[in-house]
């Protein structure tokens, strides 16, 4: 009688926590940048990114200026995984979800994005720049580096 009861109180323990709510992967590294400036410098804040290889991040990207901006680095989509692409509205609350392989971001005045990736393979000195009509030529780039052994 004792063996059917513990029996029955391991099934109860073991089916409750088979469905109980599990975390969804790892804990992302935030990285904060903007594109351009709210007092209309053309530049990338901070001007240069680094990611380990293996670590998993999120990206986000906010633009403080009244222009659009672009965050464009077709070297650095060949060297990560990207999970996904979230787009926020003004509260901070989801509204786009995009998946696969991105080159290229255009971020609308007061737009905020969150992009989760895995830097996969070593790069140095990747361009970032913004592609928009003179941006480059006043400054808008950067640069991303991804480090480390797996």
């Amino acid at each position: 009688m004792k063996k059917i009861f513990f029996l029955a109180l391991s099934l109860i323990l073991i089916t409750s926590l088979a469905y109980a709510e599990k975390p969804h992967g790892p804990k992302a590294i935030e990285v904060n940048i903007s594109v351009g400036t709210a007092d209309g410098q053309m530049k990338f804040t901070p001007e240069s990114l680094t990611f380990e290889r293996g670590t998993y991040y999120k990206l986000v990207i906010t633009n403080p200026s009244s222009d659009e901006h672009y965050f464009t680095s077709d070297a650095f989509a060949t060297h990560i995984f990207t999970r996904k692409v979230e787009v926020m509205d003004k509260e901070g609350k989801t509204i786009v979800e995009i998946h696969g392989a991105i080159n290229d971001l255009e971020l609308k005045p007061g737009a905020r994005v969150e992009w989760f990736f895995f830097p996969m393979t070593k790069g140095n000195d990747l361009k970032l720049f913004c592609h928009k009509k003179g941006h480059e030529a006043q400054g808008m780039v950067g640069s991303i580096n991804i480090i480390g052994d797996l």
